[in-house]
């Protein structure tokens, strides 16, 4: 049915857009970050549960990769209705999931079975990907530093520049997990040998109310 014209002209495209228009960063896959979602991904498969086909708490933007490759058909119950696997739309990822930023490698909080079933089942570190997302970090301080730099020049302009290309970078979920690791009391162990300084701006408020905005 997915794969009829009419019904991807008329439903599936408009649908997809919806999730696109939703997603964080520029089309953030919902599972692993990636910039390249393209498809909707069922959080519990419709070969399962049929009449969650066109349920929309049901349905997530996901990259091609997450969705054939990595997850498919998987699936393992939450022990109520739901799937073991994180569910962006309901929870946060970083209540499961921490992220290393100098690595970009996904380890599960401890004694999270959801964390540890989603960083499998999404193979979330494998491949390249662990790899892109430490390249991500590395941008993203970048600009951070440049918006200092600018405010310091007094340069609105450059600074602007700076909070766009954060906010739009492709891999949000580095960006969210870097504001997660101040807030949660750990930025000393994420951040104080290798990045003092991003720290520093990271709780600068001017700039966390640019960001946020």
């Amino acid at each position: 049915m997915w794969k009829r014209e009419t019904f991807r002209r008329d439903v599936y495209l408009p649908v997809r857009g919806a999730l696109e228009g939703m997603a964080p960063g520029i089309d953030c896959c919902m599972y692993c970050g990636d910039h390249l979602a393209d498809t909707i991904d069922h959080l519990v498969p419709k070969a399962l549960c049929a009449l969650r086909t066109f349920y929309w708490p049901n349905l997530l933007l996901a990259c091609s990769p997450c969705n054939s490759r990595y997850k498919g058909e998987q699936h393992e119950s939450d022990g109520l209705l739901g799937s073991l696997l994180v569910d962006p739309t309901r929870e946060d990822p970083f209540d499961h999931l921490t992220l290393w930023l100098d690595s970009g490698v996904y380890r599960p909080v401890e004694g999270s079975r959801k964390g540890e079933w989603t960083i499998k089942v999404c193979g979330l570190n494998e491949g390249k990907r662990s790899r892109v997302r430490a390249e991500a970090w590395v941008k993203i301080s970048g600009h951070l530093r440049a918006w200092d730099r600018a405010r310091s020049e007094r340069n609105e302009k450059d600074m602007r520049f700076a909070v766009y290309c954060i906010r739009n970078q492709p891999f949000a979920d580095v960006y969210y997990a870097a504001l997660h690791h101040v807030d949660a009391g750990d930025a000393q162990n994420i951040f104080a040998e290798t990045d003092p300084d991003v720290l520093a701006l990271l709780r600068d408020d001017e700039l966390r109310e640019a960001l946020l905005a």
